[in-house]
C-alpha cells in the first residue's frame, strides 16, 4: 500500500469539508468578543480555511499557471496564520499586546505573502517550481529559497511565543478549569515543531507536513475555543435568567470555581477571607425551604435560604441563588422571642388564663363550651388541673353550670364585645374579678383576678365604717341612716330608746381602760340579747347606746326596759356593780320630728342618769379602796393611820366639825390613785428607780380623777391632788407653793410625811419619834407649813405619844 497515496486521497477528499467547517467555525466565532475586544481567532479560522481550499485547488490544477494561483491563494492562509495565532494566544491568555505591535504583525504577514506572489519575478521564496501529477492530483516540486525559511521562521516565533505565554498563565493560573484550557492548546501547538524539524531536516519532500500540521492545530484550537463558545452560551443562558435579580445568584462549576456571578453575588464575595470550597461547605448545609445559613456579609450577619440546582449536568455547571431573608429572619426571631415573652407573661402571671370555643346548636344559640387551654395560675386559682379541663365541656366538668353563663360567654364570642364583672366562688370561697373578651371568632378568653383580699378588706372597711371596732354594734353614721330609712308611717310607733353606762370614766381610771372596754361589751350585750330582732341597736360613741324599735308602743317600751334593768341587776364585770340609766321616747305620729323624739329620750335618760350615776359612783369609789387594800393591806393600815392624824391636827388647829371629818376622809382616801399604779411596782422591795419613782408621782392627779367624777367626793378630791405639794413650791403635781395650797392639803402632807418616817420600809428601817419629829423641824417652811408642822408636834404628838406604836409597820 502507498502510504503517500492513500494520505493524498484522504487530504484531497477532506480538504473541502475542512474548508466548510473553518469557515462555518470562522463566522459562528465573527461576532463574539472578548474583553470587549475582537475576536482573532474567528479570523485565525478564515486563513485555516483559505489555506485549505487554496491546497485543495493545488492538489487539483491542470497547469503550472493554475497552481501557482492555487499557491498564492494558499500562501495568503499559511502567512496570516502565524499573524493570527499570536493576536489569538495574547487574546487567550488575556494579555495585551500594544496597537503599533498589532499593526507590525500585520505588515509583517502582508510582505510575506508578497514574496510569495511576486516569486516569479525574485525567487526568494523558491528557486523553481514543477509541477507532477501523483495518482492523478498535481503536487509542487520545489526548491526553498530565502524567503520560505523567513515563513517558517515567523512560524517558529508564533509557536514559541504560545509555548511562553501559555506556560505562564499555566504556572500562575489557580483556576483548574483553565488551566485545562490553556494545556490542550499548548500540546496541540508543539506539534508544530514535528513540522519545521521535518522541513529543516529536508523530509519534506517524501511528505508534507505542513497541511496536516496546520489542519491538527487549527481543530484542536478550533474544537476548544467551539467548546468554550458553548460554555459561554450556557454562561449567556445563565446571564439571562440570574443578572438582574436581586438576589445573589453565581454559577461554580466542578472544580467548585465561580463561573459567573451577578452583580449582587459580586458584593457578596467582595472581601471574603475564605475560600469558595468553605463558603460552598457552608451553604451545601442549607436549603431553599426549611434550613436557612448565617453568613457574616462585610460586618452584618446575614441570613440566608439556598436554592441550589444542577444547571448543566454534562458540564456540572451548579447554579446557587442565595435569597437573602435577614430582615423577615429577624422578624420571626423578634415575633417568636415576643411569642415566648407573652408565653412567659401568660405562663406565668398572676392572673388565670383559659381559652375556650363555644359549642352552637343547629339554631346558632350558645349551648356549651371547651376549653381550649389554661395557664398555671388559672389552675391554681380555679382548684381545677390542667389536664382534667383541657379537651372537655364545661358541663362535663360543671354539670349544674348555671346556662346563663354560658349564653354570656357566647356572646362574648359572637360579638367580640368584652365583658367584666367580678364574681364570688363559692366552690373555692374566692372573689373573682373576671375580663372575658373574643381573641378569635367563636372562641373567647377569660382572665381571672383574685380579689378576694381586696373584696374582704372592703367588707372590713364597710363594716368598720358603719360598725363601732369596740362593741361590734352599729354606730352612730349606720344609726343615722336606718333612722331616715326607718321613719315612715309603716313603722309607727317607733320607740327610740338611750342608754347611758354609769360610772365609766371612773372605771377606766381606777381599774383601766381594759376594764372599761369589757364594761361596755357587757353592757352593749346585754341589750342586744334582750331587745328584739328587728330592732337597730347602736353604739352613739364613749358610754351611750340607742335602740331603734319600729312598731313599738310604750307598754312594750316600758316592758322592755324593765327587762334591762332586771339583767343589769344580776350581772357584773369582776366586783363591778353595772350601772345603765335609760330613757325613751315614742314617734306616735307622722308630722313629729324624729330628731324631736330622740332629744326628748336623750333628757329622759339624762334624768334618770342624775341620782343613779351617783350612788353607782360612791359604790365604786367604795370599792375602789376596798380593792386598794386588798393589793395592800399595808395601805390599809397606813391609810387610816393617816385619817387619825389628820382629824387630831385639824381639832388642834380648831376647824369645824364638819371639816375634821371631812379631812379625816380624804386622809383616808389620799392614796386611793395608787389604784392605778402597777401592782408590781407598790410592792417592789427596795428602792424605786427613776421611772417607777414618776409613776409613783401619778397617783395624786389619779386619785383627783377618780374621786371628782362623785360628787360626795369632788371638794375632798382637790385635797388629795394637793397632798405632795411642797411650802416652797418644789412639790408636785402643779408645784404649788405655800397658801396656794389647800389648808386640808398642808394637813394631809405632815401627817402622811410623819407616818412614813416611822414607818419600816424593805430597804430601811422605820425612824424614832424622836428623829421622825427632828425631819420634821428641819423641813418646816420648806417642805411643810410651818405651823401646821407646830401645832402636829406641840400639841398632837404631844398628847397622843401613848397612842402611836413606836415602830408601826406599813408600805409607801
Amino acid at each position: 500500500m502507498d502510504i503517500q497515496n492513500v494520505l493524498l486521497n484522504l487530504i484531497v477528499f477532506a480538504l473541502p469539508i475542512i474548508t466548510v467547517i473553518y469557515t462555518f467555525v470562522g463566522i459562528r466565532l465573527l461576532k463574539q468578543k472578548v474583553g470587549e475586544q475582537f475576536n482573532y481567532f474567528s479570523l485565525l479560522m478564515f486563513c485555516a480555511a483559505i489555506y485549505v481550499f487554496g491546497y485543495f485547488l493545488s492538489l487539483n490544477s491542470q497547469n503550472i499557471q493554475m497552481m501557482i494561483f492555487a499557491r498564492n491563494f494558499e500562501n495568503l492562509g499559511v502567512v496570516f496564520i502565524p499573524t493570527l495565532g499570536i493576536l489569538f494566544i495574547s487574546q487567550f491568555v488575556r494579555r495585551k499586546i500594544p496597537g503599533q505591535v498589532k499593526y507590525l504583525l500585520f505588515v509583517v504577514s502582508g510582505i510575506l505573502w508578497l514574496v510569495y506572489i511576486t516569486n516569479p519575478a525574485h525567487q526568494l521564496a523558491f528557486n523553481w517550481v514543477k509541477l507532477i501529477t501523483v495518482n492523478g492530483f498535481s503536487v509542487a516540486s520545489t526548491s526553498k529559497n530565502i524567503g520560505y525559511y523567513l515563513i517558517l521562521a515567523y512560524y517558529a516565533i508564533f509557536i514559541l511565543f504560545s509555548t511562553i505565554e501559555l506556560i505562564k498563565v499555566l504556572i500562575n493560573s489557580k483556576s483548574p478549569s483553565l488551566q485545562k484550557s490553556y494545556r490542550f492548546v499548548l500540546l496541540s501547538l508543539q506539534t508544530s515543531w514535528i513540522a519545521v524539524l521535518v522541513i529543516l531536516m529536508g523530509f519534506d519532500k517524501y511528505i508534507d507536513p505542513t497541511p496536516v500540521v496546520i489542519l491538527f492545530i487549527s481543530a484542536m484550537i478550533g474544537l476548544n475555543e467551539v467548546k468554550n463558545d458553548l460554555f459561554e452560551l450556557e454562561i449567556n443562558r445563565w446571564k439571562q435568567t440570574f443578572w438582574n435579580i436581586g438576589e445573589v445568584a453565581f454559577l461554580i462549576n466542578a472544580d467548585d470555581e465561580i463561573i459567573c456571578m451577578n452583580p449582587v453575588a459580586t458584593l457578596f464575595f467582595d472581601g471574603k477571607k475564605e475560600s469558595v470550597s468553605e463558603i460552598l461547605r457552608i451553604l451545601n448545609r442549607g436549603d431553599h425551604k426549611r434550613t436557612p445559613v448565617k453568613i457574616k456579609v462585610r460586618e452584618d450577619i446575614r441570613w440566608l435560604y439556598v436554592n441550589r440546582n444542577d444547571f448543566d449536568i454534562k458540564r456540572k455547571l451548579v447554579s446557587y441563588m442565595l435569597v437573602d431573608f435577614t430582615d423577615r429572619h429577624q422578624a420571626e426571631t423578634a415575633l417568636k422571642e415576643s411569642e415566648e415573652k407573652h408565653r412567659l407573661l401568660i405562663t406565668q402571671m398572676a392572673q388565670g388564663l383559659a381559652v375556650h370555643e363555644v359549642i352552637f346548636d343547629q339554631s346558632g344559640n350558645p349551648v356549651n363550651f371547651r376549653y381550649l387551654d389554661a395557664n398555671d395560675s388559672y389552675e391554681k386559682l380555679t382548684g381545677m388541673k390542667r389536664e382534667d379541663i383541657i379537651g372537655k365541656t364545661a358541663l362535663e366538668i360543671i354539670p349544674e353550670m348555671d346556662k346563663s353563663w354560658i349564653e354570656k360567654y357566647g356572646r362574648v364570642a359572637m360579638t367580640g364585645q368584652p365583658i367584666h364583672f367580678e364574681h364570688y366562688d363559692k366552690e373555692v370561697d374566692k372573689y373573682f374579678e373576671v375580663v372575658a373578651y373574643s381573641p378569635r371568632f367563636k372562641q373567647f378568653a377569660v382572665i381571672i383576678s383574685d380579689i378576694t383580699e381586696r373584696r374582704r378588706a372592703e367588707q372590713e372597711i364597710r363594716y368598720l365604717s358603719y360598725h363601732d371596732y369596740l362593741t361590734g354594734l352599729h354606730n352612730r353614721r349606720f344609726y343615722e341612716e336606718e333612722l331616715g330609712r326607718l321613719d315612715i308611717p309603716e313603722n309607727l310607733p317607733i320607740t327610740l330608746i338611750m342608754a347611758d353606762v354609769n360610772g365609766l370614766k371612773l372605771i377606766n381610771d381606777s381599774f383601766g381602760h381594759v376594764m372599761g372596754d369589757e364594761l361596755l361589751k357587757k353592757a352593749a350585750r346585754l341589750i342586744t340579747t334582750t331587745v328584739p330582732e328587728n330592732s337597730i341597736v347602736a353604739r352613739l360613741g364613749g358610754d351611750e347606746f340607742i335602740v331603734i324599735l319600729p312598731q313599738t308602743d310604750i307598754f312594750q317600751a316600758v316592758d322592755l326596759i324593765n327587762d334591762l334593768k332586771a339583767k343589769i341587776a344580776n350581772d357584773k364585770i369582776g366586783a363591778v356593780d353595772i350601772s345603765i340609766s335609760f330613757g325613751y321616747e315614742i314617734k306616735e305620729m307622722e308630722d313629729q320630728d324624729i330628731q324631736e323624739i330622740y332629744k326628748r329620750a336623750e333628757d329622759d335618760m339624762y334624768r334618770h342618769k342624775l341620782y343613779e350615776s351617783a350612788s353607782i359612783k360612791n359604790k365604786t369609789i367604795e370599792l375602789i379602796m376596798n380593792t386598794l387594800y386588798e393589793k395592800s393591806s399595808r395601805e390599809m393600815l397606813h391609810s387610816r393611820r393617816v385619817s387619825e392624824l389628820c382629824k387630831s391636827i385639824a381639832g388642834e388647829m380648831e376647824l369645824s366639825k364638819d371639816a375634821v371629818n371631812q379631812i379625816g376622809a380624804a386622809g383616808l382616801m389620799h392614796d386611793i390613785g395608787k389604784m392605778g399604779i402597777d401592782e408590781k411596782i407598790l410592792n417592789k422591795e427596795g428602792r424605786l428607780n427613776f421611772e417607777e419613782w414618776q409613776e409613783i408621782q401619778r397617783h395624786p392627779e389619779i386619785g383627783y380623777r377618780i374621786l371628782s367624777s362623785s360628787s360626795e367626793f369632788s371638794e375632798m378630791s382637790k385635797y388629795v391632788y394637793e397632798h405632795h405639794e411642797r411650802w416652797d413650791g418644789k412639790g408636785y403635781p402643779k408645784k404649788l407653793k405655800g397658801e396656794e395650797i389647800s389648808i386640808q392639803a398642808r394637813i394631809i402632807g405632815v401627817a402622811d410625811a410623819y407616818d412614813a418616817m416611822t414607818c419600816d420600809r424593805t430597804y430601811r428601817k422605820g425612824l424614832s419619834r424622836t428623829e421622825a419629829i427632828y425631819e420634821l423641824r428641819k423641813n418646816a417652811g420648806t417642805q411643810f407649813d410651818p405651823e401646821v408642822t407646830r401645832t402636829f408636834i406641840e400639841k398632837v404628838l404631844a398628847k397622843e405619844f401613848s397612842l402611836i406604836p413606836e415602830n408601826p409597820q406599813t408600805d409607801r
